[in-house]
């Protein structure tokens, strides 16, 4: 029961990332902006969880993590309401910029708690639950939202967070015991939160926008080294502090190292194709909100049935040939999708975008557990945040590269159109979109020479 409370709660988090990208022409139009002003509703959301993810965890490990759980969930339910309520664009990105704040709590403490109530033999297949969600909920907040969007208007997604989220609390106040609190006395490192906060958001700030900016305007350029001075000091900080948010001597452990690389790879390779394959889909294909749902759905269908499994997999034959497996199957899927994507014909990608999916699936649940598996107790939180760090990261820059290059094969106002286009432009497309998959092939091929760091097998935990 407690892991069906924290699945729900990641669920919560990861369906709030994707959920409004069906609703931004929509939103656009209402509000009177461009769709490319409306689309910090979704990068705003992204950059505040990749930020924020590492003092949620650190935050779970010395004040508990069914405590930092539980706010997050009532952050999400107020903020959602609010989005609902938005009068204009600025508000809204606002109200999603702190609902971003509410979900970063969730996924490090879930897995944080995962890793500390099962045990060795049973973790694997927990994390596989956890991998699942991940994978599924995306999808399933696409459909959700081409369904409500088409019946109710785009205000109508953000009134199903706060009736999820009420369940998920429900939930939390009667199953989940409190984790004891490590660290109990140490002062929260303010300074490092600062800091990292301060590196990051201007780092992602600079990937996401740069494309928007130009990558070599001021604007691109000085957030790029905002965001570079701000992760050096943190680094400085996190050396002489006593009481670091982030024990750096982890990253010396080639379990932590290895995943967190592999993580931040594989999901550059995720995020991307989610990102411009329903522009291929809705552009080419000409798919509605409805029918792109749908057509998006063997991704989830991938996940749920392949990552509990791949988690089972892994005491018995270890993270690394896990994991290895996973890449080699995600690549050839990408390649095969690039190859299909200019046939125009969906029943031509779908093999390749379930063996693409399948691989991915295998990959996240090894990832996970081998990133926390020689992370002491007290530092649970804070490592098991790292590779949904890295992963929004991945997303960010992995998103950004594959969108430059399918901009760049055809007009800047085509990439915003909502329908059909004409056939020479549909050429054009497929065959941008075929070589922006090869990237996600490249992050893959990557992920699978990083995989023989890591470990064969995990030791049994003391």
């Amino acid at each position: 029961m407690a892991l069906v409370v924290v699945a729900a709660g990641m669920m919560l988090s990861v369906i709030n990332v994707t959920i409004v990208n069906i609703t931004l022409p929509t939103v656009a139009a209402d509000f009177g902006v461009d769709i490319s002003a409306v689309g910090w509703v979704v990068t705003g959301f992204l950059v505040t969880q990749a930020t924020l993810l590492l003092l949620a965890g650190r935050a779970g490990d010395l004040y508990g993590r069914r405590r930092v759980f539980m706010v997050g969930i009532v952050v999400v339910i107020v903020t959602s309401v609010l989005c609902a309520l938005a009068w204009n664009a600025a508000s809204l990105i606002t109200f999603r910029v702190l609902q971003g704040i509410g979900a970063c709590a969730m996924a490090p403490t879930a897995i944080g708690y995962v890793a500390e109530i099962f045990p060795e033999r049973e973790r694997g297949q927990a994390m596989g639950v956890l991998a699942g969600v991940i994978g599924v909920a995306p999808v399933i907040a696409l459909n959700l939202a081409g369904l409500l969007v088409g019946a109710f208007g785009w205000r109508s997604v953000f009134w199903f967070s706060p009736l999820l989220g009420i369940i998920v609390l429900a939930g939390a106040l009667l199953v989940l015991a409190e984790t004891t609190p490590h660290g109990r006395g140490e002062p929260f490192d303010v300074a490092g939160a600062a800091l990292v906060a301060v590196g990051l958001f201007s780092t992602l700030l600079a990937i996401s926008r740069g494309e928007v900016w130009g990558w070599s305007s001021v604007l691109t350029l000085t957030s790029a080294m905002v965001g570079a001075a701000g992760l050096a000091g943190f680094v400085v900080r996190e050396r002489r502090t006593p009481y670091p948010m982030l024990q750096l001597g982890m990253f010396r452990q080639r379990s932590l190292s290895s995943a967190t690389a592999a993580s931040f790879l594989s999901a550059s390779a995720l995020f991307g194709a989610l990102v411009v394959l329903p522009f291929y889909l809705t552009a080419v294909l000409g798919y509605g909100p409805q029918r792109l749902g749908l057509a998006i759905t063997p991704v989830a269908a991938s996940f749920v049935l392949v990552a509990p499994w791949a988690g089972r997999l892994v005491p018995k034959f270890g993270p690394a040939i896990i994991a290895r497996t996973g890449f080699v199957l995600g690549a050839v899927g990408g390649a095969i999708m690039a190859v299909a994507l200019p046939s125009q014909r969906y029943a031509a990608i779908v093999p390749g975008l379930v063996i693409f999916a399948c691989g991915l699936a295998m990959a996240i649940a090894p990832i996970n557990t081998t990133a926390i598996h020689d992370v002491p107790a007290k530092s649970l939180g804070s490592a098991s945040s790292l590779p949904n760090i890295f992963r929004y990261t991945g997303g960010a820059i992995g998103s950004a590269i594959m969108l430059a290059i399918v901009h760049g094969h055809v007009p800047d106002q085509v990439t915003r159109s909502t329908h059909r286009v004409s056939q020479p432009l549909r050429d054009v497309i497929s065959d941008g979109v075929a070589a922006a998959m090869l990237v996600a092939v490249a992050a893959l091929v990557l992920s699978f020479i990083v995989s023989f760091a890591m470990p064969s097998r995990l030791a049994p935990t003391q």
